[in-house]
């Protein structure tokens, strides 16, 4: 992605701040609170300059962002049932850093944004399912 200096400035300085405040706070849901402020600042960007690349990767980020809120939400209302495990919120950051890498140095996002949906499968039920299934399948096998 290759935006006008201005603009990725901002943008790689709220992508910053966003990942500091997911890596500093304790707490879940006010990690995913700051995850959504990508989408924001890349909404913010697309207004003032038209990339097909940067509606993309607000399309998947909103995305992402709505699905492990959701998760998130049915955690607080105690259902437990599809876990979201510490490191994926680990993993959601180091796709949001990769994001902002690959903002900073030019080049496509698109690698950031397919490790940010496979971490936003993960938070589904049938991603628990499948990482449940094939470490079953993967116990059988050494068995």
């Amino acid at each position: 992605m290759n935006l006008p200096q201005q603009l990725k400035k901002n943008l790689l300085n709220e992508l910053d701040f966003i990942i500091t405040r997911m890596r500093e706070e304790p707490d879940l849901a006010k990690k995913i609170y700051f995850y959504s402020a990508v989408n924001g600042a890349l909404e913010r960007a697309s207004r003032f300059y038209f990339d097909k690349e940067l509606l993309i990767a607000h399309a998947i980020m909103t995305l992402s962002y709505n699905t492990i809120n959701d998760r998130v939400n049915h955690l607080r209302m105690g259902d437990t049932i599809v876990p979201f495990a510490e490191n994926l919120v680990d993993q959601l950051i180091a796709s949001v850093s990769d994001l902002r890498q690959a903002v900073e140095e030019d080049k496509a996002v698109y690698p950031a944004l397919e490790k940010t949906i496979e971490v936003t499968y993960m938070a589904t039920g049938p991603g628990f399912y499948t990482r449940s299934f094939l470490q079953y399948a993967e116990a059988q096998q050494r068995s």
